[in-house]
């Protein structure tokens, strides 16, 4: 589950995109176009976990995907996907240890490893979802190397968002990602979130509504760090975190029923959300 949130940063990206594609429309064609390429890489190495048959094609998959990078990163571009990636690179000089985290991070997934606390699923995030906000930041030619502390902190928060949207989906995967020791802090086991009595759902609506609480501290940290110089450059990034605040406190109202059904934000709020940020942006105020 990259940020692409497995249905996204991405996220070129479904199901992300549907949340990122509003704030990717701010930026200038060129900034644009890097983004995409940079999401549909992310896309290209979410899938190859998530749409193979087994174990085996996954990691067939996977070993594709870092072949496509050696050959982006070597400049060699007889692929059209792989030429996007290498002319991003060399345009953005992007690093190449951010692609490597995702990576890694998807392979944890194909893992299917569980998180025993906060921190362990922190990990996670920023593999999955703060690399992808490495590689945007150079995109966007933030100068104030605290632009990289605002786009991790910024990482974990939507993927923590994400993970908590798609709890039900990924239940029906096979994977929990909800830290093991918040869950038995509401006296929850995995076995748990299949169940439907009352009593275990009050105390999953308790746990959904506490993680919410942890996300949305999240989303507080970024903000705090976000380089007064670098505001105007990170737009499209506070937008994302305008949407996905918006997200969160649908998730918070929802409690346990997002075992049900995914909430998500429909085009006009989000289209609001945009428009309320670029006007402050233009106006310079601090919103």
């Amino acid at each position: 589950m990259t940020v692409r949130g497995r249905a996204a940063a991405g996220a070129g990206v479904a199901g992300a995109t549907s949340n990122f594609r509003v704030a990717f429309r701010v930026l200038p064609p060129a900034k644009r176009e890097g983004i995409v390429t940079v999401y549909a890489f992310c896309r290209s190495a979410d899938d190859a976990v998530d749409e193979a048959a087994g174990p085996d094609e996954a990691r067939a998959a996977l070993a594709i995907v870092r072949r496509q990078l050696d050959d982006a990163f070597a400049g060699r571009e007889d692929d059209a996907a792989v030429t996007r990636l290498s002319r991003a690179v060399k345009e953005f000089r992007l690093p190449r240890k951010p692609f490597e985290d995702l990576i890694e991070g998807v392979t944890w997934d194909l893992e299917g490893r569980r998180y025993a606390d906060s921190e362990e699923l922190r990990e996670y995030c920023l593999r999955v979802a703060s690399s992808v906000g490495l590689l945007c930041v150079r995109i966007f030619e933030c100068e104030d190397p605290g632009a990289d502390r605002y786009a991790e902190e910024l990482g974990v928060a939507l993927q923590w968002t994400n993970i908590l949207r798609d709890v039900g989906e990924d239940l029906g995967r096979g994977h929990v990602y909800l830290p093991a020791d918040a869950m038995r802090r509401h006296g929850l086991d995995d076995a748990d979130l299949s169940r439907e009595d009352p009593a275990t759902r009050l105390k999953v609506d308790a746990l959904i509504r506490a993680q919410a609480a942890y996300a949305r501290g999240r989303f507080d940290a970024a903000e705090r760090l976000l380089p007064p110089a670098e505001r105007h450059r990170l737009l499209a990034g506070r937008i994302m975190a305008g949407v996905y605040r918006a997200l969160l406190r649908k998730i918070e109202r929802a409690g346990a029923a997002v075992l049900d059904r995914k909430p998500r934000i429909g085009a006009p709020h989000r289209g609001l959300i945009a428009l309320g940020l670029l006007l402050s942006d233009r106006s310079g105020s601090a919103a």
